[in-house]
């Protein structure tokens, strides 16, 4: 293992030479070699830096294999002759010996795993960027055992430091990227995974989130072999993302991502606490149909209220509402006061517009090109607007918990791309955040849209009830006699049209809380009062 300084020195390095070789090869290659010979150099390019990116990351380790695990997902944006020289990062990150594993055993329990375990496989079954994981027997049982790297905390606390100095730089530098939230994010996750106590408690809190969905399986924990740095849990048999049978020709809806799309809903709007590394070495695809997911060492939680402010965001979008979008961005803090709110709703009209004609133009969603994303549109668009690039990025903040978010985001589209680049993402989503998500909140819409328009057009009917309540709010009703039975009547279908509304207002409540007998009494109830509500109608009128 690198010494510390010389870890950051190989950083800072390898971030230089990258940076002139790009734009030796964009600058310069481009103009001196025709096309097809550019096109080759720029692929050999490409293979040779993400081979070169994916030893630097093995011998750094730790932190840096977390980040290289993020990037090599990100099939949406990066080409996929860099990518898939990183794969290895996911679940073949070279191992530690076995001794230095059974030390801390022997710290924490006093004993070698030999004298824990009925057998055990020495040979390492997986390796992660901060942990490594044996199989064994226990108590008959095939078990998934997870230990700390021995010194991983102090590694970790050393890259950290490295990181944030390039995070600033950058934030600094190029380009605003909310650096402080950026880095205390990243400090709470990692801090996090290193102590599986944490990871213990997360497991269970999803188990028990999970418990009555068949799709979704979370693996049970060995809880008297789980500490600080140990975590043993069942050992789970499937196929990762990677390993999985892509339909030929993407003819049909992957189911596999129809499952990950609906768990991440799930949690994302419905639980408030999410896996947020589904990275393809964490999702587990059993023979049982099932999804499972492993290594909960970055979850996150989120608050009601910003899961409603995101429902908001996303009900916006799908309305065009962008007015809506605007608010709740503010409303989210994601944006300053620096851009006016006329201004962000220009430039969200802007965005969700070229988005919803990339989903209509695309037909391949995996490696996108800068054809497609036309990224000097969106400058033209920024200087007709009078908003220049600096101010918009200057305006813009991570909120708390987002940087997560937005991990889950660029990994879950990663995962997309490649099982099924023939549909995006949001094809796949419509339907489970119809289901979950606008479940809890349908009937304020319902109520919101169509129910103030229904009692408009209920409380019309006779059109004369409209004409006594004017009078009777300017106090020009008389006391005559012939008068006080046409008050009484209209008291009447005033009553039981507001009744009847209320009836129905609960019933509806109970039906969407699958609460069958209260909704009923109350749907009858409804009924009665409408029909009463009708028969006095009709005896006024007759009167009239």
């Amino acid at each position: 293992m690198k010494s510390d300084q010389n870890r950051s020195v190989s950083v800072y390095s390898f971030v230089l030479k990258t940076y002139i070789q790009y734009l030796y090869l964009s600058k310069i290659s481009k103009r001196i070699f025709s096309k097809e010979n550019y096109e080759n150099k720029r692929i050999s390019f490409l293979k040779a830096k993400g081979l070169e990116t994916k030893t630097l990351f093995f011998q750094l380790g730790g932190v840096y294999i977390k980040i290289g695990q993020f990037v090599s997902n990100l099939f949406h944006i990066l080409p996929e002759e860099f990518l898939w020289e990183l794969q290895d990062l996911q679940d073949k990150i070279p191992p530690r010996e076995f001794k230095e594993i059974d030390q801390r055993w022997q710290l924490d329990f006093g004993k070698p795993m030999d004298q824990i375990f009925e057998s055990l496989d020495t040979n390492a079954y997986a390796s992660a960027s901060t942990a490594q994981v044996h199989i064994g027997i226990f108590q008959n049982k095939k078990v998934a055992i997870k230990t700390l790297y021995p010194g991983i905390e102090e590694t970790a606390k050393s890259d950290l430091k490295t990181i944030s100095k390039v995070i600033w730089l950058v934030d600094r530098f190029v380009v605003r990227i909310s650096a402080k939230e950026v880095v205390d994010q990243l400090q709470t996750m990692i801090h996090s995974e290193l102590d599986l106590r944490s990871e213990l408690k997360n497991l269970k809190l999803l188990k028990q989130m999970f418990a009555l969905e068949k799709d979704f399986y979370i693996p049970n924990p060995i809880d008297e072999l789980c500490g600080r740095h140990t975590l043993v849990t069942e050992f789970v048999e499937g196929k990762k993302i990677y390993e999985l049978d892509l339909e030929p020709m993407f003819t049909k809806r992957n189911p596999n991502l129809d499952k990950l799309i609906k768990a991440y809903i799930l949690m994302i709007f419905d639980y408030r606490f999410f896996h947020a590394d589904p990275h393809p070495g964490n999702l587990i695809f059993m023979e049982t149909g099932e999804l499972c997911l492993i290594d909960f060492g970055a979850v996150q939680s989120i608050s009601e209220e910003e899961t409603q402010i995101l429902e908001r965001i996303l009900v916006g979008a799908m309305r065009k509402d962008y007015h809506l979008v605007s608010e709740s961005l503010y409303e989210l803090g994601a944006v300053t006061d620096s851009l006016t709110k006329e201004e962000l709703t220009q430039i969200v009209k802007y965005s969700l517009e070229k988005l919803n004609r990339i989903l209509a133009d695309t037909n391949h969603f995996r490696n996108l090109s800068l054809d497609t994303l036309r990224p000097g549109d969106d400058l033209r668009f920024l200087k007709e607007i009078q908003v220049s690039l600096k101010r918009l990025l200057s305006s813009l903040k991570l909120p708390p918990n987002f940087l997560s978010l937005h991990r889950v985001l660029a990994l879950l589209l990663g995962n997309f791309s490649f099982l099924d680049p023939t549909r995006s993402m949001i094809e796949y989503a419509e339907k489970p955040f119809s289901q979950i998500v606008l479940k809890g909140s349908s009937f304020k819409r319902l109520w919101k849209d169509e129910g103030e328009e229904f009692l408009t057009s209920l409380f019309s009917l006779p059109r004369e009830l409209n004409d006594f309540l004017y009078k009777w709010n300017r106090g020009e009703f008389t006391a005559k006699e012939d008068h006080k039975q046409e008050e009484l009547k209209l008291k009447e279908i005033f009553t039981f049209g507001t009744l009847g509304s209320l009836f129905f207002f609960f019933g509806m409540y109970y039906a969407e809380k699958l609460w069958k007998e209260p909704s009923i009494i109350f749907y009858i109830l409804s009924g009665l009062c409408f029909w009463s509500l009708a028969k006095s109608s009709l005896s006024y009128w007759k009167q009239k």
